[in-house]
């Protein structure tokens, strides 16, 4: 299944359906240079969806660093100490839901 497609993302909000992410709020979009898509954290639930949905902070990748990222070989973090993810927006609430951001990550780790 490509990703960003119609059907990775059916198939990653199904995955994502019966995860309780708390109380965290925010809307993040990831930014490739020529797609784009976000995931809304809001009411206990996690929702990705096309286009950036007026985030809250915006992460900005080449499709290889977030390939690498998706594939576990780059860590996240590690890409934006390097540069190679331009973060915009409030970081504060980002760091804030981290946690659901790793249940997310966890959930989506298993699509094929």
């Amino acid at each position: 299944m490509e990703f960003l497609s119609d059907d990775w993302f059916a198939a990653a909000n199904k995955a994502l359906q019966d995860l309780d992410i708390g109380d965290a709020q925010l809307i993040v979009a990831h930014v490739l240079e020529d797609k784009s898509h976000h995931l809304a954290l809001s009411d206990g639930r996690a929702k990705l969806g096309p286009g950036t949905n007026e985030p809250d902070v915006t992460l900005s990748q080449s499709s290889e660093v977030a390939l690498a990222v998706r594939e576990g070989s780059l860590s996240a973090l590690t890409a934006i100490q390097q540069g190679l993810i331009t973060v915009e927006g409030d970081v504060g609430r980002l760091i804030s839901v981290a946690e659901a951001l790793a249940a997310v990550d966890e959930v989506l780790s298993h699509l094929t």
